[in-house]
C-alpha cells in the first residue's frame, strides 16, 4: 500500500517545497543609498500599448493600500509635480521612462513604484517596486592636534524640507504584499486539494486489500 501511495507523497512534498520556496525572496528590490545622494530608476514599458498613456512615480503608504504620486506626466506635457527633487523622463520610442530624486533625505525612505496612470479611474497599474532605505550621511568630525584644528569635509544636504504633503493618492495594482498573499491561498488550495486525493487513494487501498 505503502509503494502505490509513494506518487501522492512525492507530490505533497513537492508542494510542500514550493510553498517555502515562494515564501522566501518575495517583495520589492532594495536600494540602499546615502542622505544627499540621487536616486535614478529605470521603468519598461510597452510602447505599443501605453505610448500615450501618463507615466507615474509614487510613493507608498504604511498600511500599503494607497500610493500617492509624487509626479505624474507622459512624454508630451507634465501632469502634476508634488516633490520638486523628483524628475521623470517618458522615452515612448523605446518604452523607458527614467525617474529621478535628488537630494535624499532618512525621512525618504519607504516602497515606490513607478507605472501607468489612469486618469479617469484612478489607478495607477505598477511596473516596478522598489524599498528605498536612505542612511544619513557622516557628520563633521572635529580633530585637535597640537592646538589645530581640522575639519573634514562631507556632502550633506542643504535644500529645505518639504513641508507640504502630496494630496493627490491612487490605488494600485500588483502590489507585492496582494501577489504573496494570493499566491500563498491558492498554493495552500493545491496542498489541501493533494491532500485529500491522499486520504482518499489510502481508503479505496484499504477496502481493497480487506476485501
Amino acid at each position: 500500500m505503502m509503494a502505490q501511495a509513494d506518487p501522492l507523497l512525492l507530490l505533497l512534498l513537492l508542494l510542500l517545497l514550493l510553498l517555502l520556496m515562494g515564501s522566501q525572496g518575495q517583495g520589492p528590490e532594495e536600494v540602499n543609498l546615502q542622505e544627499g545622494r540621487t536616486l535614478i530608476l529605470r521603468c519598461r514599458y510597452n510602447p505599443q500599448i501605453y505610448e500615450r498613456r501618463w507615466k507615474t512615480w509614487c510613493k507608498w503608504r504604511e498600511n500599503g493600500g494607497v500610493c500617492d504620486r509624487l509626479i505624474t506626466k507622459n512624454s508630451g506635457s507634465l501632469l502634476e509635480i508634488w516633490d520638486p527633487r523628483a524628475s521623470l523622463k517618458d522615452n515612448h520610442n523605446t518604452g523607458i521612462m527614467t525617474i529621478s530624486m535628488s537630494e535624499l533625505r532618512v525621512e525618504d525612505s519607504g516602497n515606490y513604484s513607478c507605472g501607468i496612470y489612469y486618469l479617469d479611474i484612478p489607478l495607477i497599474e505598477v511596473i516596478r517596486t522598489i524599498s528605498l532605505q536612505v542612511s544619513p550621511a557622516p557628520t563633521l568630525r572635529t580633530i585637535k592636534h597640537s592646538q589645530t584644528t581640522t575639519e573634514t569635509p562631507v556632502t550633506t544636504s542643504a535644500t529645505p524640507l518639504v513641508t507640504s504633503r502630496p494630496s493627490h493618492s491612487s490605488i494600485c495594482t500588483s502590489y507585492p504584499v496582494i501577489q504573496v498573499l494570493s499566491w500563498l491561498i491558492v498554493t495552500k488550495s493545491l496542498i489541501f486539494t493533494a491532500l485529500v486525493v491522499l486520504m482518499s487513494t489510502c481508503r479505496y487501498l484499504g477496502k481493497g486489500r480487506s476485501h
